[in-house]
């Protein structure tokens, strides 16, 4: 991990992550996000801060000054680097949106079998 970079986890084995991550890489035009995927980052690196299944649960980003943003924050502040998404992106931070938007997020990523109920038969998109 270099020093100005954000770091996304994501669960590699559900399809709704994988699409996100493919989205959210194409906007990323500076490349200053990496990502890795939650088995990865569990073999190689044991961090007390994050439970298996808290992980599993929402996207979760380590910002350079060893700041983690989870769900809708993470998810708004990778949108906020891509020129394609700033402004849509700044909107999100607007005052008290966050309580729109975290519930949201977390009934998108709790239901996200509904999404891709056919690339889900192994129970990788449950929680």
């Amino acid at each position: 991990m270099g020093k100005l970079e954000i770091v996304a986890l994501y669960d590699g084995n559900c399809a709704l992550c994988l699409r996100t991550k493919t989205i959210l890489q194409k906007i990323d035009l500076f490349k200053k996000v990496t990502w890795l995927s939650l088995q990865e980052f569990e073999e190689v690196q044991k961090d007390a801060r994050f439970t298996a299944k808290e992980l599993r649960s929402e996207l979760h980003i380590l910002l350079p000054n060893q700041r983690v943003l989870k769900g809708y924050k993470a998810v708004r502040r990778i949108l906020l680097i891509s020129p394609y998404t700033f402004i849509f992106a700044s909107i999100l931070y607007l005052p008290f949106l966050h309580f729109i938007g975290d519930p949201i997020y977390r009934w998108i990523a709790r239901n996200r079998h509904l999404f891709f109920k056919q690339k889900c038969d192994d129970g990788s998109c449950s929680l």
